[in-house]
């Protein structure tokens, strides 16, 4: 039991990014105070290179889920050495777990019951990195899905490319979609995060709210000032 009184509303938040890839996601993480620890799933950690106080173990494509589970014992065991995790990225995961089942099928194919089994690996995990009371900060891909509203119409609508979505922003209090859009000023390509969801962009603000939009590196240190 806790009082809500004595509830910090910063501390030790989670936070999903999105975006194509290319987008600059990774070096959001270049913006994170403390100690980091990173997995780089999709091996693309090179824009981190002098940057220090950053700790990365890069994943086996082959060993997914040995790996996962490596990497959150690792957690375990030296959580009091780190202040932020960043999982780069779950899309990519996802995919090299699945494929590592395929591999096992006569089919070379994933069995149906492997996509209810990585759903959970995925929830299970994200669940389980709350539970470590760190900053946590998760990278995906992007997806368009065609949207159909109950008048019959519909709409095509940007999403995290990650399985059992909507049990997974259940849990996640942002969710931003990074995009670049050339700025009215001096007509300059710019990358900001949309934290407003809208029938173009699934997204989630229940930290900041007081913004649609945000700068990309201009997110965390205003979630971390605010710690």
């Amino acid at each position: 039991m806790m009082k809500a009184e004595d509830i910090k509303r910063f501390d030790n938040w989670t936070c999903l990014i999105y975006s194509e890839p290319g987008k600059g996601k990774t070096s959001m993480v270049k913006s994170l105070k403390g100690k980091t620890v990173l997995l780089s799933v999709d091996g693309m950690y090179h824009v981190l290179s002098q940057q220090k106080d950053i700790v990365i173990q890069v994943m086996d494509p082959d060993k997914p889920n040995q790996d996962l589970g490596d990497f959150y014992r690792f957690l375990t065991k030296h959580k009091d050495e780190y202040d932020n995790v960043v999982i780069d990225n779950l899309s990519t995961f996802q995919k090299y777990w699945l494929n590592a089942r395929a591999t096992e099928t006569r089919s070379g194919q994933p069995e149906i019951k492997d996509y209810g089994v990585v759903n959970r690996i995925l929830f299970d995990f994200i669940a389980s990195l709350k539970q470590l009371e760190k900053n946590v900060l998760i990278f995906a891909h992007e997806k368009k899905v065609d949207v159909e509203m109950d008048s019959g119409r519909s709409y095509t609508q940007f999403q995290p490319d990650i399985r059992n979505l909507d049990a997974i922003m259940g849990i996640i209090p942002i969710v931003g979609r990074l995009v670049i859009v050339k700025s009215e000023e001096n007509q300059e390509n710019e990358r900001i995060i949309v934290l407003q969801p809208t029938q173009s962009t699934r997204a989630k603000d229940q930290l900041i709210s007081d913004t649609q939009t945000i700068g990309q590196m201009e997110l965390i240190p205003k979630l971390q000032q605010q710690s």
